[in-house]
């Protein structure tokens, strides 16, 4: 299945949930996380998205273990 920038968005939503993974957020919208580490191999933007999406994911979960 082909990543359109709506399947894109989809995954990086996905991988911006705490705890969701690369094979996760990958299932979830119907590709492998090969074709998603080949994407990310090509697009540097596509990279970025990625790590700002883990990045946002490791914030909330960092707040939600602060507020206990």
């Amino acid at each position: 299945m082909r990543l359109t920038p709506q399947r894109v968005a989809r995954f990086l939503k996905e991988l911006s949930k705490p705890g969701t993974t690369v094979i996760a957020a990958a299932a979830a919208i119907g590709v492998s996380s090969a074709a998603i580490y080949q994407r990310r191999g090509r697009d540097e933007n596509f990279a970025k998205a990625m790590d700002d999406a883990r990045e946002s994911a490791r914030q909330a979960t960092r707040s939600k273990v602060n507020k206990r």
